[in-house]
């Protein structure tokens, strides 16, 4: 979860300035820290557990302190054994660790959205409150295609539970940024043949702030959102370097047309000289590309979003783009350019 994403933090940044730019997107790495052992004594925070509701319609109260980010129905946030208590009744088993334990975990397994899969709960340090759950696919996918159409039927799954979300990670991952918290559905090479399992992680905003609080060691930790009545501010950025990357390597209208569409952009008249010729739009948050065309191809294009242009500037160098002036960037023979214009959006130009 790159970001924005949570708790999950790239450390690609130090890993890849040795790799080749081609496969810089590809190799992305995430550090999660779980939180699954019992403590001895667990702390109190005075949080109502009964109060704490599902996924509910955010406009509906004026403080949304109890309204929370779930997993199957079962808020986010609430105690660890509650937790467990409520994922048991609906058919799921306690994985036992091999080996001598000395620390309860948290693992489970069951069927989710009609596949079976392991599930990890990630609980704070102090307080052992459910702050995120990991799940990961028991299936092995031979190919990047069955396990694409995996994905694309998960993708399709979580946004009418969770909301619109951004395709992510070079395509590898859709992030779904709500103001409740972040589901981030994933796929990868499992290292096996070239065959692939896939994923998905789950935080609420409100819990994963308080479990940052609790925590020793937090130099690997994403910082939390901002939180105001509840909620957690709204998605501010996106994928766009992702974007801009693959957009360099093909420069047809043709593939730029493909490409765009599988990011979920609305596409316009792109044979025309008419402005914009893709958009997206989520909630608040727009994007939108210009191509200048020559024929057939493109020789440039820009694209210009309400975005954060300091995570524009972050993931431009964990994708291997280099810079004297955090201004002007450079890979190949591909260079960029990044700023903001009056409106305050981030426009990132490229030739």
């Amino acid at each position: 979860m790159k970001r924005t994403t949570t708790y999950l933090m790239a450390l690609a940044a130090l890993l890849l300035m040795a790799q080749p730019a081609d496969a810089q997107f590809l190799k992305k790495m995430f550090k999660k820290k779980a939180r699954t052992e019992r403590k001895a004594k667990v702390g109190k925070d005075g949080i109502d557990d009964d109060a704490q509701q599902a996924l509910a319609d955010v406009t509906t109260f004026a403080d949304n302190s109890n309204n929370r980010n779930a997993f199957l129905g079962i808020p986010l946030g609430i105690k660890a054994e509650r937790f467990e208590k409520q994922l048991l009744e609906q058919g799921f088993t306690e994985r036992k660790a091999e080996g001598k334990q000395t620390a309860k975990t948290y693992v489970y397994e069951g069927d989710v959205y009609g596949a079976k899969a392991r599930v990890t709960l990630y609980t704070s340090e102090d307080t052992e409150r459910v702050f995120a759950v990991d799940v990961e696919g028991v299936a092995v996918y031979p190919t990047k295609k069955d396990v694409q159409g995996r994905f694309l039927h998960l993708k399709q799954q979580l946004a009418k539970v969770y909301g619109q979300g951004y395709v992510d990670r070079g395509g590898e991952a859709y992030t779904i940024i709500s103001r409740l918290g972040t589901t981030t559905l994933h796929y990868e090479s499992s290292g096996v043949g070239q065959s692939y399992t896939i994923g998905i992680t789950i935080d609420d905003a409100k819990a994963y702030a308080m479990a940052y609080q609790e925590m020793e060691d937090r130099e690997y930790e994403a910082k939390p959102r901002v939180l105001t009545n509840g909620l957690a501010e709204p998605l501010k950025h996106t994928d766009l370097v992702g974007l801009v990357f693959f957009l360099t390597k093909n420069r047809t209208l043709v593939s730029a047309k493909t490409l765009l569409a599988s990011y979920d952009y609305s596409i316009g008249k792109m044979n025309q000289m008419k402005s914009p010729q893709a958009t997206l739009t989520i909630g608040d948050y727009h994007s939108n590309v210009v191509f200048t065309r020559f024929k057939k191809n493109y020789t440039a294009f820009v694209i210009t979003a309400n975005d954060d242009l300091d995570a524009v500037r972050c993931d431009l160098q964990t994708y291997g783009y280099t810079t004297t002036d955090k201004v002007n960037y450079q890979q190949g023979r591909v260079k960029i350019a990044v700023a903001t214009n009056k409106n305050g959006q981030v426009v990132v130009r490229v030739r």
